[in-house]
């Protein structure tokens, strides 16, 4: 059955989670880390209270194509989640890969970094052997990431596509025949207990 979920970062400010909870929002996936130095100042405030909530946690993680080593970013995002506890048999991790940030990268360079993340994160022991998801939309990844190079399909797809009955799927799963975990459907969202327009997302896990 699909879970009603957002994302959230320090751009969302002050979150009331019982509100959200008692809302009907089931699981929350909270900005940890940007490229090798930044972590996100909510992260694990939002965490810690969205927890004693009920509300199930995941993490998100940034990519950063050129100004950050995949080595860097892996340091970043294990010191991250391991600070808080992060518990990989209950809990999500993402990471979040778009042209903001990264327009100046070629496509085999974007292709060639994140794809070294994830193979780095794989070894790690933080995430028990639990693939990340990729997040991302159809048209960057058709434009700017050269898809097939790697077998990102086997990685579960976090789907950004948004006001529409039902999202753009990208080739590297549509090929495998696989469709999305979670799909954040809008940016535009109002949910009681925050103040500002949230992402809402719809997950299937």
């Amino acid at each position: 059955m699909d879970k009603k979920g957002i994302d959230l970062s320090h751009f969302n400010g002050d979150v009331d989670f019982k509100k959200v909870a008692a809302a009907g929002i089931e699981f929350a996936i909270l900005k940890a880390a940007e490229g090798a130095t930044v972590q996100d100042n909510k992260y694990s405030t939002y965490r810690t209270d969205a927890r004693s909530s009920g509300i199930i946690t995941g993490a998100y993680h940034y990519f950063r194509a050129l100004s950050s080593t995949p080595e860097s970013q892996r340091d970043n995002i294990v010191k991250t989640l391991t600070a808080v506890g992060f518990d990989a048999a209950t809990e999500y991790f993402a990471i979040d890969a778009e042209l903001q940030g990264n327009d100046k990268a070629t496509p085999d360079q974007l292709t060639d970094n994140l794809n070294k993340l994830l193979v780095l994160l794989g070894e790690e022991e933080i995430f028990r052997g639990k693939k990340p998801f990729i997040y991302c939309d159809n048209d960057f990844w058709k434009d700017h990431v050269l898809g097939d190079k790697y077998s990102f399909g086997d990685y579960p797809l976090w789907i950004a596509d948004w006001d529409v009955d039902e999202p753009a799927i990208p080739s590297s799963w549509a090929s495998k025949g696989k469709s999305w975990s979670i799909w954040q459907r809008s940016d535009k969202g109002r949910v009681d207990g925050i103040e500002v327009a949230v992402d809402l997302n719809v997950g299937r896990f």
